[in-house]
């Protein structure tokens, strides 16, 4: 589990419930037993969480991470860890994500898959049924030992386009306002100029924060997201709310 940080290393040096946040977040780390091994450590600054140190594989780092995201008053998470690069070549790498992968392609309904491995990053090409199996493939490839990093450039099938501006806002307003694609509690407004899309507004969590901007990507068309949306622990609205920005 997540271990006190080390004579020398950073230590939680701001607010007075960094260390409640802290202690809440180790708890739940704690309670995954898969992750109750890991040696890697977290601290708390003004409110977001840095964790930092070895971690086995890419699937529990990203666990790790999506954990504290999920804490009510963490308003960022910082991935400074570590994953062991191994002796295994890169094509040997390559080959056992195919595979893994392979086993849950009807699922994910995968498409054209390109596994392309380079000094242990781990890049995936291709097509999946959705915004959540794009997740999944993620986090499956992710158990391969040697992995150090992933860059995750699968499309969902399902993402709309848009042609223009106005095209790009309407797919958009769509894409997110669909609880498969964002289930949480927010009030977001979205612009578009020249296919660069800014979002504002508040959020509760910090993985809600991740998430609008994960899935404004994947619309096609979009050429970048401004990610301006602030997390405030004190918001309250529990349905996702987004509008056209002004």
């Amino acid at each position: 589990m997540a271990a006190p940080a080390p004579e020398g290393a950073r230590r939680n040096i701001a607010g007075p419930g960094d260390y409640a946040l802290r202690e809440k977040i180790v708890r739940l780390i704690g309670h995954e037993e898969d992750l109750g091994q890991e040696v890697f450590r977290v601290i708390l600054v003004n409110g977001g969480a840095v964790f930092s140190g070895p971690v086995k594989n890419c699937a529990l780092k990203r666990k790790a991470l999506v954990i504290a995201s999920l804490v009510r008053g963490v308003i960022n998470v910082t991935d400074e860890m570590s994953v062991p690069r191994g002796d295994v070549t890169d094509n040997e790498l390559a080959k056992a994500v195919a595979s893994v992968l392979d086993g849950a392609a009807e699922s994910l309904e995968m498409k054209d898959l390109d596994v392309q491995v380079a000094d242990g990053i781990l890049t995936l090409k291709g097509t999946v049924k959705d915004l959540a199996s794009r997740t999944h493939a993620e986090e499956i490839a992710g158990t391969v030992s040697g992995i150090t990093r992933i860059a995750n450039r699968l499309q969902p099938a399902n993402a709309p386009s848009g042609a223009d501006d106005g095209m790009l806002l309407a797919a958009l307003l769509t894409y997110l306002r669909d609880f498969r694609n964002f289930d949480f509690g927010s009030d977001v407004s979205i612009k578009v100029d020249h296919g660069v899309v800014t979002l504002n507004g508040i959020v509760a969590l910090c993985l809600a924060r991740q998430q609008a901007a994960l899935a404004a990507a994947q619309v096609k068309g979009v050429v970048r997201v401004d990610n301006r949306i602030k997390v405030d622990p004190s918001f309250a609205l529990r349905q996702p709310l987004f509008q056209a920005g002004t």
